[in-house]
């Protein structure tokens, strides 16, 4: 395992950023002395876990401790434990009926996540359930979804033939809501945009996880799983702390403290996302870098520090992006400095002219399938419009939730 460091203190301590680092000091995977949660605002702290979706972890971490958990985190825990538990189960039918369907299927992150990195799959806090398929059963994955239950939202409908390809083309993934639980799925074709080899991995770089009593499931293995974690935090400017704790903790559970997966991510092409990763877990958790880790140098890397280190402290840590001066123009630009290659940054640049939402929304005839990319302007407009509206009204009806 590596050896631990004391954090490196952030700059702008502040009385105000005491709950964030209370919260990284929950999340260091190595053991180490926690501040007093009593001497830390319980309302900041709660709202800083919940920003970061870590509450289960930090109250759980501070139950170790021996520290009194504050009201408003145990209550957040407790309702992250539970939806955790759903999704568990959720995910564990959804992926037999995919194979019984002869369709191979990963899950990634969510509970899977939360058992390789944590030791439980009810620890990590997940929004939604992520599934990957390959891009030829898309179209069958989606019947079988609709079969389940399972309410496509993004797109409304399904798509076929020359949209379908399209649609697979521009987006990595598809929407699910299941209308009686409530509970939100991502369907995806493609891991991340930003890797050099984005689809489904080969079967050497799998693995099989047991989740409940004789009911396993295919998942990324430790290098691969390393790699995507790293490349997905690092293209979403590591907006949430929880991303960092994954890799974090992934590489303090190895066995060479970290060294084999920074070199194949390194291999890989995600040097400077896996580089962004091991400096800002050794900033904020104080784990020391792998074996053979040497940090990349240049503007790409410096660019992706300066993005995460002012995302992730905004508001003292309780602020979302969506909420930052960052917004819109921040994961772009991380996404751009991340990419792999040429390649990598062509499917980034892309998507700026070719939205699966605009082919989800639009049906054009196959000849005039060209015209998305001078129709993206205007229907951008149009979404962002209507959000516009959906927002005002809530906030007549005094709820700010969009």
């Amino acid at each position: 395992m590596a050896e631990a460091r004391p954090p490196i203190k952030s700059k702008r301590t502040t009385q105000g950023m005491q709950a964030f680092e209370l919260v990284c000091a929950c999340l260091a995977p190595a053991a180490q002395a926690l501040p007093d949660a009593a001497a830390v605002d319980p309302g900041l702290l709660a709202r800083v876990a919940r920003r970061h979706q870590v509450s289960a972890l930090v109250a759980a971490r501070l139950e170790e401790a021996g520290q009194v958990v504050p009201d408003t985190l145990a209550r957040q825990a407790a309702a992250a434990r539970r939806r955790a538990l759903q999704q568990m189960g959720a995910a564990l039918d959804l992926a037999e009926a995919l194979e019984r369907g002869g369709i191979p299927v990963l899950l990634l992150k969510g509970v899977t996540l939360s058992q390789q990195a944590f030791g439980s799959p009810l620890l990590r806090g997940a929004v939604d359930i992520d599934l990957l398929v390959r891009p030829q059963d898309v179209a069958a994955a989606w019947e079988v979804l609709a079969r389940a239950g399972w309410r496509q939202v993004n797109p409304p409908t399904p798509l076929t033939g020359a949209r379908l390809a399209l649609f697979c083309r521009a987006a990595k993934d598809s929407l699910h809501r299941h209308p009686e639980t409530g509970q939100v799925l991502e369907l995806h074709w493609r891991l991340s945009d930003e890797l050099a080899e984005p689809l489904m991995p080969p079967v050497t770089a799998l693995a099989s996880l047991a989740l409940a009593p004789g009911r396993s499931v295919r998942v990324l293995d430790d290098a691969a799983l390393f790699l995507y974690l790293a490349t997905h935090g690092a293209a979403h400017g590591w907006a949430r702390i929880k991303w960092l704790a994954d890799v974090a903790a992934l590489l303090h559970r190895s066995p060479d403290g970290g060294g084999r997966l920074w070199a194949h991510a390194a291999r890989g092409g995600g040097r400077i996302a896996a580089g962004s990763a091991v400096i800002l877990a050794q900033e904020l958790f104080g784990l020391a870098p792998p074996p053979g880790f040497v940090r990349p140098r240049g503007l790409r890397i410096a660019g992706v520090l300066w993005i995460a280190r002012r995302i992730i402290q905004a508001g003292e840590g309780a602020r979302e992006l969506e909420t930052t001066p960052w917004r819109g123009w921040a994961e772009m630009l991380a996404k751009l400095l991340v990419a792999a290659g040429w390649r990598g940054r062509l499917a980034v640049l892309r998507r700026l002219v070719l939205a699966g939402e605009d082919i989800a929304q639009v049906a054009l005839p196959k000849g005039l399938i060209w015209l998305y990319p001078v129709l993206r302007v205007p229907l951008l407009l149009r979404r962002r419009a209507a959000r516009g509206r959906r927002l005002r009204e809530a906030r007549r009806a005094g709820n700010t939730a969009p």
